[in-house]
């Protein structure tokens, strides 16, 4: 039977604007800014090192806009950048109203990728948080670079749950639908463009609510 219901946050309930901004834009000004660079150039540069630290030297933490700071020899604050862009979070339509139906019903969740910073003031400057019994950042809370088997098995493990218990909606195919699909949850794949093949896709949040 099931009890939980777990989300994607980036491009299942909130668009991925506002992490576009930081990483591709805002990240590389600084850095353009601090070595006197054109922006095309720092971007080049700055590109270059986010897949350094992600496929070649691994590194756990290559999500934290704290760790780019230092990385980079940034001078501006972290915090007064995403404070800044904070404007910029923004939930898709039917959100709130598919949030507050299933709240009454289930224990909600999110899972997510990314890290506690960037999960914190999405959900905190949307007032959202009041709808979720816990919220996981997978590589801030369990060192968990994605969603993999083993992130989705030890969110069981925390929880105390069965793979029967909970649902997970996401609009990644691997990491939202056949991984979690993998150790026995069941998945939803939010495809807005209508466009995927899989069994269990759906186009849009509110249709989750029939499906439940």
């Amino acid at each position: 039977m099931v009890k939980y219901v777990s989300f994607d946050l980036d491009g299942t309930l909130a668009d991925t604007r506002f992490d576009i901004i930081i990483w591709d834009e805002e990240i590389p000004r600084l850095y353009a800014e601090k070595n006197s660079l054109s922006l095309e150039d720092a971007k080049t540069k700055v590109f270059a090192e986010y897949y350094k630290a992600l496929y070649i030297e691994k590194v756990p933490h290559w999500k934290d806009v704290a760790y780019w700071f230092k990385r980079l020899e940034l001078d501006d604050s972290w915090e007064d950048l995403i404070k800044s862009a904070s404007r910029n979070i923004s939930l898709y339509t039917n959100t709130i109203n598919v949030l507050e139906d299933l709240s009454k019903r289930y224990k909600l969740l999110i899972i997510s990728a990314a890290d506690k910073k960037f999960l914190d003031i999405k959900v905190e400057s949307k007032d959202i948080r009041k709808y979720f019994y816990k919220v996981f950042s997978l590589p801030t809370d369990m060192g968990f670079v994605k969603k993999s088997r083993s992130a989705f098995l030890k969110v069981l493990s925390d929880l105390n749950i069965e793979p029967e218990d909970i649902v997970h909606v996401g609009d990644d195919l691997y990491e939202d639908y056949h991984i979690p699909s993998s150790v026995g949850i069941m998945s939803f794949l939010l495809d807005r463009s209508g466009k995927s093949m899989e069994g269990n896709t759906i186009t849009s949040l509110a249709k989750l609510k029939e499906l439940l």
